[in-house]
């Protein structure tokens, strides 16, 4: 990353947090390059951030070695068309639009222009995002490293078929809004309880840290980690249902606009 060329274009919340986990990492400001179709905010991240602002048709952008498209899914396929007459062999595109197949895109950018697909979460705004990334055809083992030297600064990554990247959605990147709820039941209640909102929120916060910890480190089954704590407290079969259908809701909605944006 030392010595690459970045251009991150769309400031929206993804776009943002690529700016400030790639300046917490390695990378330097002067590496970096924003552009987005609301100059103002073009000019406001990079006055913040120290980095340059563009626009869609400086070279600065088309000539960048990673090209990171976190424009909303209707744009991603209009901003690749604009810059792909200016790419060249050997850039690599990010894409973190959902619903935008990898076939898509590839079909787009010229040949040796190499192509892989993003599912981007919250948490990265931390470095503690679960990112998705499913790599295009041809993609080589040095571009490889250098998507997962990014993907690094955002957290966990893992490599998955592009046909599973709506399924993932739900899994990691509108996951975090599900569980916002239960995390907010237990504040309320340790607030009922007395504690200072501070501390009600920190206590249910580090409860479910505490909780994806054992799942990760333990390699328990989810029957040996219930077995820890034997109260039972909530319906948990109906609440696991609960979720397994947000994740299949998320899915469908996914499709539907994949099959949209085909279709126009």
């Amino acid at each position: 990353m030392q010595d690459a060329s970045y251009a991150i274009i769309g400031l929206g919340n993804i776009g943002r947090i690529l700016v400030q986990r790639l300046l917490a990492g390695p990378a330097r400001p002067s590496q970096l390059v924003v552009c987005d179709s609301e100059r103002p905010r073009t000019e406001l991240v990079a006055r913040e951030s120290g980095v340059s602002a563009a626009t869609l048709d400086d070279d600065a952008v088309s000539s960048a070695d990673v090209l990171m498209i976190t424009t909303p899914p209707k744009a991603a396929q209009e901003v690749i068309r604009r810059l792909a007459p200016r790419m060249h062999p050997g850039q690599v595109v990010l894409s973190f639009a959902a619903a935008v197949p990898l076939q898509s895109i590839e079909d787009l950018v010229p040949p040796g222009v190499q192509v892989s697909r993003i599912m981007p979460n919250a948490p990265s705004l931390v470095g503690r995002g679960m990112n998705p990334v499913a790599f295009g055809v041809g993609v080589t083992a040095e571009a490889k490293a250098r998507i997962s030297a990014i993907l690094d600064e955002l957290g966990e990554h893992l490599e998955v078929r592009d046909d599973q990247m709506n399924w993932c959605v739900g899994l990691s990147g509108a996951a975090m809004r599900s569980l916002l709820p239960a995390l907010e039941g237990m504040t309320q209640a340790g607030i009922e309880a007395g504690l200072t909102a501070e501390d009600a929120r920190r206590v249910a916060a580090q409860v479910m840290l505490g909780t994806a910890a054992l799942v990760l480190e333990t390699g328990l089954s989810f029957d040996e980690i219930r077995a820890l704590t034997p109260m039972q407290t909530v319906d948990e079969a109906a609440l696991a249902a609960l979720y397994l259908e947000a994740a299949r809701a998320a899915r469908d909605k996914i499709d539907q606009l994949q099959a949209k944006l085909s279709a126009g």
